[in-house]
């Protein structure tokens, strides 16, 4: 009786589960890069669509207009860098590794690896540079 104990015991400590409060982050974490995907793509279109209306001469409501896009996106990588945090914060708490968390941590990862430049992106300028390398990831 005794070794099933152990045996047990092995078993749950060689494959921990993620607390209830790291996969609603983690769920979390994946609404927050969906909105970036979705802000970056509506960026991309903005860009594109006043580009080709005014033939390259930006008029005011159209740097308005790209603006507003812009600021849409940065709104969602900040609210990213914030939930990245987290995440590792409460991994960290639990003491595993965001890649043992199953298929949420997986994806976390993935995120991390996709979405880089946005979660190293500390100023306007660095964003921007992110996301002219997304419009040639969506290419």
């Amino acid at each position: 009786m005794s070794e099933d104990r152990s045996d047990r015991g092995a078993v749950s400590v060689s494959r921990q589960e993620p607390s209830r409060p790291l996969r609603r982050r983690l769920r979390s974490h994946a609404a927050r890069v969906e909105a970036v995907r979705a802000a970056e793509s509506a960026y991309h279109d903005v860009m594109s669509t006043e580009s080709l209306r005014h033939k390259g001469k930006m008029k005011r409501a159209s740097v308005k207009r790209i603006d507003a896009a812009f600021g849409t996106l940065i709104d969602a990588v900040v609210a990213l860098q914030a939930s990245q945090i987290e995440v590792l914060s409460l991994t960290d708490d639990e003491g595993m590794p965001p890649d043992a968390a199953g298929p949420l941590g997986e994806a976390f990862e993935s995120a991390d690896r996709e979405y880089a430049g946005y979660l190293a992106a500390r100023t306007y300028e660095q964003v921007r540079e992110a996301a002219a390398r997304g419009a040639l990831r969506l290419q």
